[in-house]
């Protein structure tokens, strides 16, 4: 195990410093109140700041900015409220009833939406518990907004110090995630290998890939106009972030079936060859990564043209040895995977450089970059909340588990007195959600973190008697439970319980027992709760999202290899002009994986699994298709024309509408056949003179033969490749 590298990772990482700034806006008032003797009167102050910094996740400052204040506000009338009722259980009831609906219901509205309705109804919870507060209604209320405002001014001040620190921090993650694609891909080209494990680890690293791609996309589309035109740092973090889209499409093309090389070539130098350069791929861009988070000028440990310049000595070597015309075909597909490694070489070169930050690299910056960079945004509309005012919608399916669980949670806790009860209606709020496979995740990892939690606090407690170092550990606890709170739930209920556990016993040692024993009495009451409701109030299993999601990958995938196959009848070749398309199609392949994931959670017996399985790795492996079509179209351009491709995109078009009447339930046409296609016979000419060329001994000369043959044999090959995924498709859909 690397340690140097491990620990880079941990203190490079966007979640730590989200941790460190959670705690930090919840322990500066915290000692401040301490020092005058005051924290018991005014624990709402800390404990404002930690609730409004939990909604304030990475993303455009805008963004941030409106949702801080939003909470703010929304949890000062929370409080108002519940305050003035909470000895009428009646009103209580009636506004669990009222906030557990509103508040769940308008996570509609995106993530950002649902984390302020979450805090929101946790602000609630915690203020029907009696012992909560003191003093006057509005003082209570005054006490809460002074929190969130202390960690408003504080995440202002961070954003005017350190303007690009969210979008470094998620860049360099997300090209550290690339990395590790990068070394799982270089496990297809082992002797030995489990391709379905590989396959299956390569799609959710995928997911994973998508979706900081897509945070990065939300946050540069709101501060373009702000700093990116204006600085050359902003102007190469822009590019660093394109290079990044564009080198992931160029590893991604680089996952194919490799049966036929491995056959071909694995007694030979190439395949570890290949293995290896994958492998300092994986090295270098981990190395840029950490540098970008850094904020460091990131250098090669490598010389890159060199070990390309190795690895093409070694395909020269072989070709040499074994070139003749049963091997002719298995060459051209492995130069095409040297081209490939040519072209991810440079993009590495190209992000060593941009690392730097230098204003001459900021020169090649492009304004146009508007087709890479649009993102989903959910406007506040009071239409669509009351269009999800229906058993239709899912987030109201939700919203009612929500509320039939707190209602229930409540009642437990009057019927069983308990001196923390409202920590079960706590967890109950954050266990349940809107799908059956996270809430029962989190209802397992919710219940071992506490008693993990409790178990180790009490020993902390129990071993350690200074209250400095108890301090001290108490902090750790919290920092790592709110870096933690989104990669591991587990570990972050541990930490959570502990630093819960450290904090009673500062504010009332004598009942420390008790506050011990109540953690576990309430998460165990609330996890039975949760997991009853979950399972028998309108339960939204992933399944039931499948045939949405098939839809929506066949359309993007189509829509993919449309605007790749267009290139062809460009002239000037615009790369911009599929991007969008591109994004559209990760986009949705990541979905499908998601749902896939979440299936297998689930544990439930799928009739079909086995065919949806084959379905979302073919949709994979379609999408890698189309992604090296576009390298192979953008290399060979000087040699093709549309002409000559038309019949094979048109079949591969009347397979995709194929797949769609299947989904429909309409009846199918037959299809059409490649095989009297023109361009096959093109390509069977061009490669019986390629043979004879090589029987006469000219197998090193760079004929037009050779050049004609290399680029459209390559292109008519995928062509075929890709219209047989959507057969296979087509024929999986009609067993689904």
């Amino acid at each position: 195990m690397d340690y140097q590298l491990t620990f880079k990772k941990i203190f490079s990482s966007q979640y730590l410093f989200t941790g460190i700034r959670i705690t930090a806006a919840a322990i500066i008032p915290a000692l401040i109140l301490y020092h005058y003797n005051v924290l018991g009167l005014m624990t709402a102050i800390p404990l404002g700041a930690l609730v409004v910094g939990s909604t304030d996740s990475p993303g455009p400052f805008a963004h941030r900015r409106n949702t801080i204040l939003a909470s703010i506000c929304i949890n000062f009338l929370v409080v108002v409220i519940t305050i003035s009722l909470k000895h009428n259980p009646v009103f209580i009831i009636l506004f669990i009833i009222l906030f557990g609906m509103f508040f769940s219901l308008i996570g509609i509205y995106g993530n950002r939406a649902n984390s302020v309705g979450l805090i929101a109804l946790l602000v609630f919870i915690f203020n029907i518990d009696s012992k909560a507060s003191f003093g006057s209604v509005w003082f209570n209320g005054l006490l809460f907004t002074a929190g969130g405002a202390c960690y408003f001014v504080m995440s202002l001040i961070l954003h005017r110090l350190r303007p690009y620190r969210y979008i470094q921090l998620q860049l360099g993650e997300s090209l550290r995630a690339i990395s590790d694609y990068v070394e799982t891909l270089s496990g297809l080209f082992k002797t030995n290998r489990d391709e379905d494990y590989l396959f299956s680890r390569l799609r959710q690293q995928q997911i994973t890939i998508q979706q900081q791609q897509d945070s990065l996309r939300e946050m540069l589309l709101s501060t373009r106009e702000m700093v990116i035109d204006s600085t050359a740092k902003g102007r190469i973090i822009m590019m660093m972030f394109l290079d990044s889209v564009d080198l992931f499409e160029q590893i991604i093309s680089l996952q194919q079936d490799y049966s036929d090389v491995h056959t071909a070539f694995d007694d030979t130098e190439i395949i570890p060859a290949i293995k290896q350069t994958l492998h300092n791929f994986k090295q270098e861009l981990k190395t840029i990564g950490y540098s970008i988070q850094f904020n460091q000028h990131s250098s090669s440990y490598i010389d890159i043209d060199k070990m390309l310049q190795q690895v093409f000595n070694v395909f020269l070597t072989e070709r040499k040895k074994r070139l003749n015309k049963n091997t002719l075909s298995v060459f051209i597909k492995l130069r095409q995977i040297i081209y490939a490694l040519q072209d991810v070489g440079e993009r590495i070169k190209r992000l060593h450089h941009f690392s730097g930050y230098q204003k001459m690299a900021s020169r090649q910056y492009k304004r146009n970059t508007n087709e890479e960079l649009p993102v989903q945004t959910n406007e506040i509309s009071f239409s669509l909340l009351r269009e999800n005012i229906t058993l239709k919608s899912n987030q109201f399916k939700h919203a009612l588990r929500v509320t039939i669980g707190l209602l229930t949670g409540y009642v437990v806790s009057l019927f069983f007195p308990l001196g923390h009860g409202y920590w079960i209606l706590m967890t109950i709020a954050i266990i349940l959600k809107p799908g059956y496979s996270i809430s029962r995740t989190r209802n397992k990892q919710r219940l071992l973190g506490t008693i993990t939690g409790v178990i180790t606090g009490f020993a902390f407690l129990y071993f350690i008697k200074n209250n400095t170092l108890e301090f001290l550990i108490m902090i750790c606890a919290m920092v790592i439970a709110y870096s933690l709170l989104k990669l591991n739930y587990y570990i972050s209920c541990v930490c959570i319980t502990v630093y819960v556990l450290i904090s009673f016993h500062f504010l009332n040692n004598s009942n420390f027992t008790v506050v011990v024993e109540d953690r576990l009495i309430d998460t165990a009451i609330a996890c039975v709760i949760a997991f009853i409701i979950s399972l028998i109030v309108f339960p939204v299993w992933e399944y039931q999202q499948t045939k949405f999601l098939m839809e929506t990958i066949l359309k993007a995938n189509k829509k993919y290899f449309n605007t790749i196959a267009s290139l062809l009848k460009t002239t000037a070749k615009q790369e911009d002009l599929y991007k969008t398309a591109r994004k559209e199609a990760f986009v949705a392949l990541a979905n499908l994986s998601d749902n896939f994931q979440r299936i297998l959670s689930e544990k439930r017996k799928q009739a079909n699994l086995a065919f949806y399985h084959q379905f979302v790795s073919s949709s994979y492996m379609l999408t890698a298709r189309i992604a090296s079509l576009s390298s192979l179209i953008k290399r060979y351009d000087y040699n093709l024309h549309d002409t000559d491709f038309t019949i094979l995109i048109n079949n591969i078009n009347d397979k995709f509408k194929r797949a769609e009447c299947v989904l429909k339930g309409e009846a199918l046409k037959t299809s059409a056949s490649n095989r009297n296609a023109p361009i096959m016979n093109k390509v069977q000419t061009l490669l019986q003179q390629r043979q004879k060329e090589i029987e006469e001994g000219k197998s090193e000369m760079q004929t037009k033969t050779r050049s004609l043959l290399s680029s459209i044999k390559t292109v008519t090959d995928e062509l075929e490749i890709i219209d047989s995924i959507v057969n296979d498709e087509v024929k999986i859909l009609q067993k689904l």
